[in-house]
């Protein structure tokens, strides 16, 4: 279970890396995709064991897809898989359990770049996330109560809420790194208490921490998309940006050289023109060399 999930991590990472196309969310972007995968660490009734109390044993992936609702917040839909147990220290059997338990949760994520309290375009952008929604959780128990048995499987309520920090690779790319501590309303995927008759509305339920690394793509125009003036965020005009567009088409180099053909002066002459025409934009300039 662990060497796959890290294998399908470090598989997915690979690809990002390697595209040609690569892009992460901020202010520029709409739509954000994460791949994540970490370890989770357990508390409940057989104790809380929490950042690294014990060795770290149990993993998890993990994915989410966020929308830039406005500088501060992105709605978010993010979930993970994997395995969560532990083990007593009983003797002669040790007791515990084992699970593998699925979650998904509808959230907010508050980010702390939102151009009030760090500039919106920051490498470092740290952040806030709460979330409810739902879990499944298929156990195996370890116990010595004769008679009953090993298997259970239940679908409860489920709220989560963390920290993270995003890094952003280049403009278009982010690493993370964050802490969600998951608390589910259901009290059975430990194993305790063992009989079901015993269980208590408000009784402390199961929880557990998810400590991930993850990369971030994002995609789709945002209120930093294209080209932006200064203060008051007045985009350049749509056939300006298509006069550029076309003329850059039409800029060529000499075969296997840096050299610009003479007969692509023109339009070059044009997209310098414009841009003295808009001089607070930025552009961004991009190409590629033969095979």
């Amino acid at each position: 279970m662990n060497k796959r999930i890290l294998s399908i991590l470090g598989f997915a990472i690979l690809c990002v890396f390697s595209s040609e196309n690569a892009i992460a969310q901020n202010y520029a972007h709409k739509f954000g995709v994460e791949i994540n995968g970490g370890i989770r660490e357990y508390g409940g009734d057989r104790g809380t064991r929490f950042f690294l109390a014990e060795r770290p044993e149990y993993q998890a992936i993990g994915a989410s897809f966020g929308y830039y609702v406005n500088p501060s917040f992105d709605a978010m839909v993010y979930g993970s898989v994997g395995a969560l147990g532990h083990r007593d220290d009983s003797y002669p059997k040790k007791l515990g359990f084992t699970a593998q338990i699925t979650d998904i949760t509808l959230g907010l994520k508050y980010k702390l770049a939102n151009g009030y309290i760090m500039s919106e375009d920051s490498k470092l952008r740290p952040y806030l996330q709460a979330g409810w929604g739902g879990m499944q959780s298929v156990s195996r128990i370890i116990h010595d109560v004769p008679g009953y048995g090993e298997n259970r499987s239940f679908v409860a309520a489920h709220w989560s809420a963390g920290a993270g920090l995003k890094y952003a690779i280049t403009d278009f790319l982010d690493i993370s790194i964050q802490t969600l501590y998951n608390y589910s309303f259901d009290d059975n995927y430990d194993g305790l208490p063992f009989s079901m008759s015993r269980l208590r509305l408000n009784a402390m339920h199961d929880a557990y921490l998810y400590h991930s690394l993850g990369v971030a793509v994002n995609f789709g125009d945002g209120e930093g998309s294209a080209y932006r003036f200064g203060k008051d965020n007045e985009k350049v005009p749509e056939e300006v940006v298509a006069r550029v567009n076309l003329a850059a088409k039409n800029i060529h180099f000499e075969t296997a050289s840096a050299t610009i053909k003479q007969e692509s002066f023109s339009d070059l002459d044009t997209i310098v023109e414009i841009l003295m025409d808009y001089p607070t934009v930025d552009a961004l300039v991009e190409g590629h060399t033969d095979d």
